[in-house]
């Protein structure tokens, strides 16, 4: 047993529960940090096109957000696979280092060219390598299906949350007295001061490697499979994508991160051209955080008493709500309907990626979790990307965001629609 595995087993020996919820505790720092990058870029986004500095359209100034996602889409399968095979710490190690590489060159960008290159591809690579199916395949492998596995997701996941709200209005700040550059090295700072040393310190792949089981079960088990509790359980990729729920799964991970990931990056922007403050935008921005992170929470336990699709269902409802308040808008608006606003987009979005990943893991279990759930996560970055992309080129067209947000609602739905198609499927895998 290598030294710092030994260290790692005698503190799961001495803790008064089990080790699984410390690897939860990283996940949730690195998510926490990690959306305080993906999430902020609407802050950098305005400052951008209103700074001066640059005379870039709205279209190509949100290319990069798309391009870097567009890299999360390529890589995610891929990125599935590196976790399978060489385990979590050493893929969220070279995730994090290209990720701090990445926000320090944005930060000496002179072109739009460099732009594209720092924060579009390398900075992208990282955010591709710690993508929230990565954080949840590694939370699978120590929590079953049976047992508290959404409540572990969500509380990882409420960091995406705890993010906007701890950080960004502090960022916001930042950019404001000191300016964009400084705000991308506070963020490199925070990922290599904190993020960085507890991973190495604290994160193992599988709990076997500490003579542990999942939800700490007695008896080991080997750390290529989730759970031996039922036959069912040896899904490989090539047998996944043989079933109508693999793409379906794949469908509503793409069509839901669409409509997020317009939101996030031009909601601000629709607020500041609708009247307020970019501070009030980014306060609301930063309450709608709070409710994201509580909100992971609440539907991971929910989940595991009502079922995923249930759960996912209920969510929906809050986010089409937050889409009508969002059309409609206005300076005229009492401060009440912005914070209604905020705390329905918050529970909305926090029924999302949360429980799709969660769903993958139940459905398809076995020694390919990695690359099955990589895959779902490749989705998520493709409409993360066109979501982004298309919010900023239909705005240069129309002048307005009333179409493009129009058409994330109508994703919105479609998503739900899947999912709900899924939960009638039962796929069956290759025997052991």
């Amino acid at each position: 047993m290598t030294p710092d595995r030994s260290f790692q087993a005698n503190l799961a020996r001495r803790l008064p529960f089990f080790y699984g919820w410390v690897v939860v505790g990283v996940c949730f720092v690195v998510i926490t940090l990690l959306f305080a990058v993906r999430l902020s870029f609407g802050l950098f986004f305005d400052a951008l096109i209103r700074s001066g500095e640059f005379n870039w359209s709205r279209g190509s100034t949100a290319g990069v957000f798309s391009l870097s996602m567009i890299i999360a889409t390529l890589g995610g399968m891929p990125t599935g696979w590196l976790l399978d095979r060489y385990g979590a710490r050493k893929v969220f190690t070279s995730g994090l280092c290209l990720l701090i590489a990445g926000l320090v060159l944005t930060s000496r960008i002179r072109s739009l060219r460099e732009f594209y290159l720092a924060y579009g591809v390398l900075a992208g690579l990282g955010i591709t390598i710690l993508s929230l199916p990565v954080h949840a395949t590694t939370i699978s492998r120590w929590f079953s299906r049976t047992g508290r596995r959404g409540l572990a997701i969500g509380l990882a996941f409420s960091g995406t949350g705890i993010g906007v709200l701890t950080i960004i209005p502090f960022l916001e700040r930042v950019i404001t007295r000191w300016g964009w550059r400084e705000g991308y090295l506070l963020l490199a700072a925070l990922l290599g001061g904190i993020a960085l040393p507890i991973t190495l310190l604290f994160l193992r792949n599988h709990p076997s490697e500490l003579g542990l089981s999942p939800d700490g079960a007695p008896s080991p088990l080997t750390p290529d499979s989730t759970t031996r509790a039922t036959p069912h359980t040896t899904w490989h990729w090539h047998d996944a994508i043989q079933t109508p729920a693999f793409w379906l799964l794949l469908l509503a991970g793409g069509l839901s991160l669409f409509s997020l990931r317009m939101v996030t990056v031009h909601q601000i922007a629709h607020f500041v051209d609708r009247g307020f403050s970019r501070q009030t935008a980014a306060t609301i921005f930063g309450g709608s955080g709070l409710i994201t992170g509580f909100s992971f929470i609440f539907f991971g336990r929910l989940s595991d008493s009502i079922g995923r699709e249930r759960a996912f269902m209920l969510g929906t409802l809050f986010q089409v709500l937050a889409f009508g308040l969002l059309l409609i808008v206005s300076p005229r608006y009492p401060v009440g309907m912005l914070y209604l606003y905020a705390v329905c987009w918050g529970l909305g979005e926090g029924s999302r990626s949360g429980l799709l990943t969660a769903i993958a893991s139940d459905t398809f279990p076995g020694p390919a979790i990695g690359a099955i759930v990589g895959s779902l996560g490749a989705t998520f970055a493709l409409g993360a990307a066109l979501g982004s992309w298309v919010g900023g080129v239909l705005f240069d067209m129309t002048h307005t965001y009333t179409v493009p947000f129009s058409i994330a609602l109508g994703a919105t739905v479609l998503a739900t629609l899947t999912v709900w198609a899924v939960k009638r499927m039962t796929p069956t895998p290759t025997a052991a």
